[in-house]
C-alpha cells in the first residue's frame, strides 16, 4: 500500500516530465525530489526526456542526482561534488531514504554514533526526529531504544533498484531456488522411505496374521486328532465285554476287587465273593479236568 502511494504522488511529475525538455526537465527533478509522499523515480527516471539530460553536461548532473533518490544515499551525493546543491527538503529528504539504505545492511549502522555520522546530523535529538518523521511517512517500522542508543527496525518500505544491483539480486534469487529445489528433493525422499517404510510394515504385519493364522489351524489339528484316539481305545476296550478292560486285565480287576473290600470292610462282597473272582479267572475247562 505504501508502495502505490507513493506511485501516485510520483504520477504528476510522470505526466508532465512527457512534453518537458532542457532546462524544463531539470526543474521537474528538483520538484519531484523535494516534493512531499515522493519517495520512489524509477518511473521518472525511464521517461525519455528525462533520460534525454544526460546529453548535456549540465542536464547529466540533474539526471545523477534523480538517480541518487532513486537508489542512492547521502554518502553517494558528499561522494559527487559537480552534482547540484540541495534545498533543505531535498536535504531531509535524502536522509530519510539512506536511513532505509542503512537499515538494510544490519544493525551495527543503526547506532545513534554511527546514525550521526552517517546522516550529518549535530545532536540525538535531531536524530530521532528525523526517525520520526520516516516512521510517519511509512517509510520504515521502527523503535528508538535510547538506553540502548540503537533504531531498532523491524521492517521498511522498498526502493528503486540499481541497474548495478540487478545481476547480484538475479544470483541470490538463483541460489535461492537452488536451495528451495534441494529441500523439495529431500522432502521427496523422505517420503518415499516414509512410504516404502509403510509398505514393509503393512507387509510384515499380513505375514504375522498369516503365519499366526497357521498355527492357530496346527494347534486345532493337533487337538482334533488327540480327541479321536483317545476315543478308539475306549470303543476298542468296549468291544472285549468286559467294561473296558481286555483279558490281561483281570489281575488288576482283582487287586481293584479287593482293595474296594477291603475299604468296605469285606461284608459286602459276601461270603462268595471268592469264589465270584476265582469263577472270572479261571476257564471252566481247567475246573473240571482238576476234579477228574
Amino acid at each position: 500500500m505504501a508502495d502505490l502511494k507513493y506511485l501516485t504522488a510520483l504520477q504528476p511529475f510522470i505526466l508532465l516530465a512527457k512534453n518537458a525538455t532542457g532546462r524544463a526537465a531539470a526543474d521537474l527533478v528538483v520538484q519531484a525530489t523535494q516534493a512531499s509522499g515522493c519517495f520512489v523515480f524509477s518511473e521518472l527516471l525511464e521517461c525519455p526526456t528525462i533520460q534525454a539530460l544526460s546529453e548535456t553536461p549540465e542536464g547529466g548532473k540533474y539526471l545523477d542526482l534523480l538517480k541518487i533518490f532513486a537508489y542512492g544515499s547521502l554518502a553517494d551525493y558528499r561522494a559527487n561534488p559537480d552534482l547540484p546543491p540541495l534545498n533543505d527538503k531535498q536535504l531531509e529528504k535524502l536522509k530519510q531514504l539512506s536511513l532505509i539504505t542503512l537499515a538494510s545492511r544490519g544493525a551495527e549502522h543503526l547506532t545513534y554514533p554511527s546514525l550521526l555520522r552517517s546522516l550529518e546530523l549535530p545532536s540525538i535529538r535531531v536524530l530521532e526526529d528525523l526517525v520520526i518523521s520516516a516512521i510517519y511517512a511509512g517509510l520504515l517500522h521502527a523503535k528508538l531504544d535510547t538506553a540502548s542508543q540503537l533504531v531498532e527496525v523491524s521492517s521498511t518500505a522498498g526502493r528503486d533498484v540499481a541497474p548495478s544491483e540487478i545481476p547480484g539480486m538475479v544470483a541470490t534469487l538463483n541460489a535461492w531456488c537452488k536451495q528451495c529445489e534441494d529441500v523439495l528433493a529431500d522432502i521427496d525422499g523422505q517420503m518415499e522411505k516414509v512410504h516404502r517404510e509403510a509398505v514393509q510394515k503393512k507387509r510384515d504385519s499380513e505375514e504375522y496374521t498369516r503365519a499366526v493364522a497357521a498355527k492357530k489351524e496346527q494347534l486345532k489339528g493337533e487337538e482334533k486328532g488327540g480327541a479321536g484316539k483317545g476315543k478308539r481305545v475306549i470303543s476298542e476296550g468296549a468291544e472285549d465285554g468286559r467294561g473296558g478292560y481286555g483279558a490281561d486285565d483281570d489281575d488288576g480287576m482283582d487287586l481293584d476287587d479287593a482293595s474296594y473290600g477291603e475299604i468296605a470292610g469285606g461284608n459286602s462282597w459276601g461270603p462268595n465273593a471268592a469264589r465270584r473272582r476265582a469263577k472270572g479267572r479261571f476257564p471252566p475247562h481247567g475246573i473240571g479236568n482238576k476234579r477228574r
